[in-house]
């Protein structure tokens, strides 16, 4: 049986992307058990400028298609592979970003999405980009979610920041909870979805109403269901300090955020609240927090003490990436980080399988 093929966009050729790919891909080949073969799709100078930067590993061996590189996993072989489908003009040096090098970040966004679709691999990890740089090729491009989920036809992706899914504190709370308890949670922390992306915060926050948090609530219990495989509870956040101290700060919670928890309701959805802001990350009954904005949940995904992984959720597909960008004063060093993108490789195989 072979293992899950995993496919790997190269990201911004002058950022970690490529170093951790390779550092974190050879500690997943080099588990007693591997969760999962790697096929990069990039260019093979690229990853071989960074492998030469790394003790004890070696550039990915390349390989003529998606189909050759399971053959090989068939065959024993974890990889990594290389799918080479991009071109990085001459010239490149880790740290520095140059403008012309987004078209092959953005031919390795492409190939997987196309690949991810037709099933060719089991799921998509996507390494950072500059978003500035795509969008010299590629005008209007906002990030990664919203252009996968474009090629995908996907209206309404959620970007969902997942905490770790296994946990001594799960094992525990599972051999303590009798035949009557409710399931163990799966991970230490709740999950961080978003309701909205990348928008300017006034625009996100004309973005909060009863009918858009409504079906934001209903798509993300529904998708998270389907990934993880139970219905979850969700936590809303509050859009003022307080949840609005009773109208004394604000009235959009009872107005705006009550009338979409109580429909949900309807339907036997488990979603609480609205709850302050800044206290519904301690919150240990919650599965999933829907965040109004972007940085009302990032920055508690960023602050985390472990890495937390950006999974897309409502794709055909598994996407999950890093929570990180390029780093570019990292790029070549030893002081690049692999873990995030370790976690973001595991969590694709296990959703994957």
């Amino acid at each position: 049986m072979s293992l899950p093929l995993l496919g790997c966009s190269m990201g911004d050729p002058a950022g970690i992307g490529p170093q951790i790919l390779l550092a974190a891909a050879a500690e997943l080949a080099a588990a007693p058990e591997p969760d999962a073969a790697c096929l990069f799709l990039g260019d093979a100078s690229v990853f071989a400028t960074y492998a030469a930067r790394l003790d004890g590993v070696e550039p990915p061996q390349l390989v003529s298609s998606a189909a050759a590189a399971r053959d090989m996993t068939r065959k024993g072989e974890s990889g990594p592979f290389l799918l080479a489908c991009a071109t990085v003009p001459q010239g490149l040096v880790p740290g520095r970003p140059r403008a012309i090098d987004g078209a092959a970040a953005l031919a390795g966004i492409q190939a997987g999405a196309e690949l991810a679709a037709a099933g060719a691999i089991d799921a998509l990890v996507t390494a950072p980009l500059s978003k500035q740089g795509v969008a010299v090729h590629a005008p209007g491009f906002k990030g990664h979610t919203e252009f996968l989920a474009t090629l995908d036809g996907t209206a309404h992706p959620i970007m969902l920041f997942a905490a770790p899914r296994t946990s001594r504190r799960c094992i525990e709370n599972a051999a303590q909870s009798g035949p009557g308890d409710r399931p163990a949670r799966d991970s230490v922390a709740a999950d961080i979805a978003l309701l909205t992306t990348h928008l300017p915060l006034a625009s996100a926050i004309a973005m909060v109403r009863p009918v858009t948090v409504e079906a934001a609530l209903r798509r993300l219990h529904a998708a998270w269901h389907k990934r993880f495989g139970r219905e979850p509870v969700v936590g809303v956040a509050a859009l003022n300090p307080h949840a609005g101290e009773h109208g004394a700060i604000g009235g959009e919670e009872p107005r705006l955020l009550a009338p979409a928890i109580r429909a949900v309701a309807d339907d036997a959805i488990d979603a609480r609240g609205p709850y302050p802001a800044d206290s519904i990350f301690l919150r240990d009954e919650l599965d999933v927090i829907l965040a109004l904005y972007h940085d009302q949940g990032t920055i508690m995904a960023k602050r985390a003490p472990w890495p937390t992984v950006n999974l897309t959720l409502g794709l055909s597909y598994v996407r999950t990436s890093p929570d990180h960008g390029t780093a570019y004063d990292l790029a070549g060093t030893h002081g690049a980080d692999h873990a995030p993108m370790l976690a973001a490789m595991r969590l694709a195989a296990k959703l994957a399988t």
